[in-house]
């Protein structure tokens, strides 16, 4: 009963943002600048990293059978739930600001001038 309303739940919010990011793609398709769509696909592809992250971990964490050493597995999909990806989402939203790309710039070209 537990595995199906675990699978119910976690697979209907995953095909509502599944039908999401289709509408998104097919609005992004009718921009007229190619420069507009550029800015949305990368605005959508770094949102889908972190969905995709915290899906998989979750899908390996409730939706797979039993196995006998399913505590380790589940302790490291854990982390990737817990851990990781919380820790992506700033450094995923702030690489997208142009002062942080510039700031990005100065310090790897101070680097290599030490070199």
């Amino acid at each position: 009963m537990a595995f199906a309303l675990i699978s119910f739940i976690l697979f209907t919010s995953l095909i509502i943002t599944i039908i999401a990011y289709s509408n998104i793609m097919f609005t992004i398709m009718r921009l007229p600048s190619a420069k507009e769509r550029q800015k949305a696909f990368s605005t959508c592809s770094s949102h889908l990293i972190v969905l995709s992250l915290m899906y998989g971990s979750c899908v390996f964490i409730y939706v797979k059978p039993k196995q006998a050493s399913r505590l380790d597995s589940n302790r490291e999909a854990a982390l990737v739930n817990t851990v990781l990806t919380p820790l992506l989402n700033p450094v995923i939203y702030t690489l997208r600001n142009k002062q942080v790309h510039q700031a990005l710039r100065d310090v790897l070209s101070r680097v290599k001038m030490q070199k």
